[in-house]
C-alpha cells in the first residue's frame, strides 16, 4: 500500500469519534449542502459531520412517530439542516388483490401502503413533526443512492418515487415553500405502475437538474424506461419513446457539452451514452450517440451500471456495477473508467464476490449512498443491511458486511493511466 494512502487511512480513524463497536453499524446516509448525514442502524442514533472524513457529532435519535425504524425511510438533508424522512413503501410488504388492480385508479388504493413523511427541524433541535398529507396522495421513497435532487436555482426539492409492486402509481415530484404545508408538494411527471409487475413500468429512477442550463430530468425504468425533462423546472414532457437501453439509468453526468450516462440494463442493453443539448438547455434525443457496449457474459449476466460518478478532477466517469442475483460462475465484477479527454474506456480492475454468502444473493454496488460527484480524487459508497457489501475486499473478506463505508480513491498515474484504491473507511 502507498505510504500517503497509509496516512490517508490514519487521518480517518484519529477523526473519527464513533467507538469501535459503533463504527461496524454506522453508515453514511445522504449529503446536505455543508455536511454529511449518518446513522447507526441499530439504535436509529443520526450523526453529522463536514465531510466523510472528519469528526462525527451525534445529533438526534429517530422517534418512530409512525411505528418504523428510520430504514424504512428514505433521508435527505435540507438547506436549512432539516432531515426529511420519506417513507419507503416497498419495505412495507402488502399485494394488491386482482378486484384492486383491475379497479379504476384511486388515491385511496395507491395509499394504502404509503405513510406520511416526517421532518426533523434542525432549529429546533432535530424535533420531529409528521407531514399529514390528509386524503391527498402521500409520496413515497426513492433508490437508496439516487433520486433526490435539491434546485437552489427553482429553490425546489425534486424526487423520484421508486415504487414497487404494493403501490398503483410512481411519480415524479417538485417541493418548493413551506415543506410542512402539503399542497407545496407536487407531482409533476407520473405513471401508473403496469401489472403484471416486472413487464412495463415499475418506478421512478432519478431526478438530476443539468447545472449548465437548469434543465431538470426524471427517468423511469425498468422495461418501459422513459425520460421527462423541463427546461424551467416546472413544465416536464416526455423527451422520446420508452427505451431500456437508453433511458433505464441511474443517475447522469453533466459537462458543457454533453450529458452522459451508462445503462442501469444488461447483457444487450448494458451501454454508454452521451447526448448534446438542444437550444433550449434541455437533451435532443436525436442526438444521442452510443460510445461503448459493456461486455456480455452470456447467460445469466444481470451486471448493470448503478452509478455513473464523475471525477472532474481528471475529467472522467467511473462506474460502479452490481449484479442482482447471482450464478456461480459469475464471481467477477469489472470496473471501468471513461477517459472523456481521450475518449477511451479503461478496464481498471475487477472486484470479486465474498465468500460465505448465496450465491445467488445481489453483490457489487447496490448500495446505501453513493458520492456521484466527488470534489478531489476520492469518492465514498456506503452499504446497510437492506444492501450489503457482499465484495471481498480488505476487512470484508467474510463475515456479516463488516465494512460498511468504502473509500474509492483514484489516482492517475500518467496521461490516459489510472489506478484505483478500494479500502474501508472505518476499520475494526
Amino acid at each position: 500500500m502507498k505510504k500517503s494512502f497509509r496516512r490517508f487511512l490514519a487521518t480517518i480513524l484519529c477523526l473519527t469519534a464513533v467507538n469501535v463497536t459503533a463504527q461496524e453499524r454506522i453508515t453514511l446516509r445522504c449529503w446536505g449542502d455543508n455536511s454529511v448525514l449518518w446513522y447507526d442502524e441499530q439504535t436509529d442514533v443520526y450523526y453529522s459531520s463536514k465531510t466523510p472524513y472528519s469528526k462525527l457529532k451525534e445529533i438526534f435519535t429517530f422517534e418512530k412517530l409512525d411505528g418504523m425504524d428510520s430504514r424504512f425511510y428514505s433521508t435527505f438533508v435540507l438547506p436549512s439542516g432539516d432531515v426529511l424522512f420519506v417513507f419507503d413503501s416497498q419495505f412495507e410488504g402488502g399485494i394488491y388483490s386482482q378486484d384492486q388492480i383491475d379497479a379504476p385508479y384511486s388515491i385511496a388504493i395507491d395509499n394504502l401502503h404509503r405513510r406520511n413523511p416526517i421532518i426533523a427541524v434542525a432549529s429546533e433541535g432535530y424535533r420531529q413533526h409528521i407531514i399529514d398529507f390528509g386524503e391527498r396522495l402521500k409520496p413515497t421513497g426513492w433508490l437508496q443512492n439516487c433520486g433526490p435532487h435539491y434546485s437552489h436555482r427553482y429553490n425546489a426539492l425534486y424526487f423520484a418515487e421508486y415504487t414497487r409492486a404494493n403501490l398503483r402509481s410512481c411519480n415524479g415530484w417538485k417541493v418548493s415553500g413551506d415543506i410542512m404545508n402539503p399542497d407545496n408538494w407536487q407531482i409533476k411527471a407520473g405513471r401508473l405502475i403496469d401489472f403484471p409487475y416486472k413487464y412495463g413500468t415499475k418506478h421512478f429512477h432519478t431526478a438530476q437538474e443539468d447545472p449548465y442550463t437548469g434543465a431538470v430530468y426524471f427517468t423511469t425504468g425498468d422495461r418501459n424506461a422513459a425520460i421527462y425533462a423541463s427546461s424551467d423546472g416546472e413544465n416536464f414532457v416526455q423527451l422520446d419513446k420508452d427505451d431500456r437501453a437508453k433511458w433505464r439509468m441511474l443517475n447522469a453526468v453533466f459537462t458543457k457539452d454533453y450529458m452522459w450516462w451508462a445503462s442501469d440494463d444488461w447483457r444487450s442493453n448494458h451501454h454508454f451514452w452521451r447526448c448534446a443539448r438542444s437550444d433550449n438547455g434541455v437533451i435532443d434525443p436525436e442526438k444521442i450517440e452510443d460510445l461503448f457496449f459493456f461486455p456480455d457474459f452470456g447467460e445469466g449476466d444481470c451486471k448493470a451500471t448503478y452509478g455513473n460518478i464523475y471525477f472532474k478532477k481528471y475529467n472522467v466517469i467511473l462506474f460502479l456495477d452490481r449484479w442482482d442475483g447471482g450464478y456461480a460462475h459469475f464471481n467477477d465484477l469489472p470496473v471501468y473508467l471513461y477517459d472523456i479527454n481521450a475518449g477511451r474506456m479503461i478496464h481498471l480492475t475487477d472486484m470479486h464476490r465474498r465468500e460465505g454468502f448465496d450465491i445467488k444473493s445481489p453483490w457489487g454496488f447496490r448500495c446505501r449512498a453513493m458520492e456521484m460527484h466527488p470534489k478531489g480524487n476520492q469518492a465514498i459508497v456506503s452499504f446497510d443491511s437492506f444492501h450489503p457489501n457482499n465484495m471481498y475486499m480488505e476487512g470484508n473478506e467474510n463475515g456479516d458486511n463488516l465494512v460498511r463505508n468504502v473509500v474509492l480513491k483514484l489516482r492517475k498515474k500518467s496521461e490516459g493511466s489510472f489506478e484505483l484504491y478500494i479500502k474501508p473507511l472505518f476499520q475494526k
